[in-house]
């Protein structure tokens, strides 16, 4: 007779380095990532690192015949140190599915209720839909983003391009998940535990989970929870470590994972889950009577996309995540005779993580406080991100870098030189637009470098008589009158108090471009359009968005990459402002005469 196997759970923490889109249906036009990382998905993963090794064998007894390794959904796990919301927990803790019995009375309320119990026919109720910490203290509210792409169909020969919409979950948000592990002793399965997180870490950067083939989607990083204690004894970690129930005592079974159970005549049914939970405590705890005193069970449609045939696999009804069974039986519960029956899962295909569920005491009679929202943002050790890349350690990587940047910084610079000359144009009447002409054939003369068109255009508003040698067009100095039209014309920079003449303006430009620019470049407080561009294509930024650890809103690298093109930058912002100037000082539509006097 083969002695029984003996189970425990290998807690492992994913933190999403890329953005990660888990399909929930085959629409080919719009896909919407699950907010839960669903067992098949990571068992998908693990099949690629343990064949990418040529680690075959593993590959056969974990993920092909199942016997030893379970795999899990993976949950949102909110952490005291990611976000502020969750500081008040004493641990991390796994934001499981909501009790479907869990509702809000009214519209907007702000508590919830038990509707297994007496309820209100006059109140309208709404389910609670986000997840919810074990204790109810705190709902999980995973972030995603939605984005358009233009891509072949796989269908038809159309050769032009189709829309496509995703909807994914955002990086360096954090998961949890607890895969089943069995072998016949508690040192087999420490040696078990080991060897699967040693074949996690040998693959470290190359783990994708879902749709990770395409589009750089899929990105993780994976590492158990504990390191000093791999294993527990609970599929999820329990608000009181001793989990006892009295004979007589209400005890809620919550479903954690889609469970396909079918019915006596072999269909999966979704309401099936109650014969089968019956069934089950029948096999299990033969010696105990159980009774269903309620339960609420809703249905969806699992289905699977597989990569080794290309293809999506035939959908089937399950019942859905957060169905309640509420039992009454007439023996103690005591911890161990409950971990032997979360230990076995409901219904079918229970490697890839199905019919998962854990006990659960009910909650109060009386109504609770809604819990607030937190998101699981990765907390701690923030370097389980990417590592991002370092621009300065190839002269090739810092090419493409400074090339990024600048084509995402150019088209912001100049709407804020156009903004600058619209926001000044009552202060500009003193220019004329031959003048500004004028200006403006200086720095567009095809100079060898962006130092030598600011340069004669010092020399050329100075009245420098190097200027009437100046190959740049502008063949003589410019008359008395157009110095005192540039020194009575005026601009108004946002966030600056008063105003300054543009002569001096101009002028300034002597102190050296990379002065100049920090002192003129766009402000992130009135103008962020500047510093979200440049964030956005940053190679060492692992987030895309402006840091805030520096005034102007940039990394680091590329304020020492705005240094180094300080002076082309001043060259957009200063020609983009001279063509918004002539273009405000032209004449009107009707006919009128130019805004100014004559030169």
């Amino acid at each position: 007779m083969t002695p029984a196997l003996q189970t425990a759970y290998l807690p492992l923490r994913y933190v999403l380095t890329d953005t990660l889109v888990v399909r929930t249906s085959f629409d080919p036009l719009s896909v919407d990532s699950a907010h839960v990382i669903s067992g098949r998905a990571q068992r998908g993963m693990l099949a690629a690192a343990l064949r990418g090794a040529g680690r075959l064998d593993d590959l056969d007894a974990w993920v092909a015949r199942g016997e030893a390794l379970r795999f899990a959904p993976a949950h949102p796990r909110l952490e005291p140190d990611g976000d502020p919301a969750a500081a008040h927990l004493s641990r991390a803790a796994a934001a499981l599915p909501p009790p479907a019995h869990l509702y809000t009375p009214g519209k907007d309320g702000d508590t919830t209720v038990d509707v297994f119990g007496p309820t209100d026919p006059a109140t309208p109720y709404r389910a609670v839909r986000d997840p919810l910490t074990p204790d109810r203290s705190l709902r999980a509210r995973v972030r995603t983003t939605a984005e358009q792409y233009l891509g072949r169909s796989r269908v038809g020969a159309n050769p032009q391009g189709v829309p496509f919409l995703t909807t994914a979950l955002d990086p360096g948000q954090v998961f949890e998940a607890r895969w089943q592990l069995r072998a016949p002793d508690p040192a087999a399965l420490r040696a078990l535990a080991e060897r699967v997180v040693a074949a996690l870490a040998e693959a470290e950067g190359a783990l994708t989970l879902g749709s990770g083939g395409t589009r750089a989607h899929g990105g993780v990083r994976v590492a158990p929870v504990d390191p000093d204690r791999l294993l527990s004894p609970d599929r999820v970690d329990p608000v009181h470590p001793d989990r006892c129930w009295p004979a007589g005592a209400p005890v809620d079974l919550l479903l954690l994972s889609p469970a396909l159970v079918v019915d006596e005549h072999g269909q999966h049914r979704p309401h099936a889950l109650v014969p089968a939970v019956l069934d089950l405590l029948a096999r299990r705890l033969p010696d105990t009577r159980a009774e269903v005193l309620a339960s609420h069970v809703e249905a969806e449609t699992v289905g699977a996309y597989h990569r080794g045939y290309q293809g999506p696999m035939a959908e089937r009804w399950a019942a859905r995540p957060g169905a309640v069974v509420r039992l009454r039986l007439d023996r103690d519960l005591t911890t161990d005779r409950a971990r032997l029956l979360e230990a076995h899962p409901l219904g079918e295909r229970v490697v890839d993580g199905h019919g998962q569920f854990t006990l659960t005491s009910p909650p109060p009679p009386v109504p609770e406080p809604l819990a607030p929202v937190a998101e699981p943002l990765a907390g701690g050790d923030r370097t389980t991100l990417s590592t991002p890349p370092d621009p300065d350690a190839d002269a090739q990587l810092r090419s493409l870098y400074d090339d990024l940047l600048w084509n995402a910084a150019a088209p912001p610079v100049r709407d804020h030189a156009r903004a600058l000359a619209r926001g000044s144009a009552h202060l500009l009447t003193p220019l004329t637009p031959s003048l500004v002409g004028r200006l403006r054939e200086v720095v567009l003369h095809p100079h060898h470098t962006p130092e030598d068109a600011l340069a004669a255009l010092h020399r050329t508003v100075t009245g420098d008589p190097c200027a009437d040698t100046d190959p740049s067009g502008a063949r003589r100095v410019l008359h008395d009158r157009a110095v005192r039209a540039l020194e009575r014309a005026r601009l108004a920079r946002p966030g600056r108090p008063g105003t300054v003449t543009v002569r001096a303006w101009l002028e300034d430009l002597a102190e050296g471009a990379a002065v100049w620019w920090a002192d003129n470049r766009p402000d992130p407080r009135h103008s962020p359009a500047y510093a979200e561009a440049v964030a956005a294509v940053d190679l060492t930024l692992t987030d895309g968005r402006p840091p805030r650890a520096h005034p102007s809103g940039l990394s680091a690298h590329a304020l020492a990459w705005e240094r180094r093109g300080a002076a082309r930058l001043c060259l957009v912002l200063v020609s983009s402002w001279l063509a918004e100037t002539a273009r405000v000082l032209r004449p009107t539509a009707d006919g009128g005469p130019p805004r100014g006097g004559r030169r």
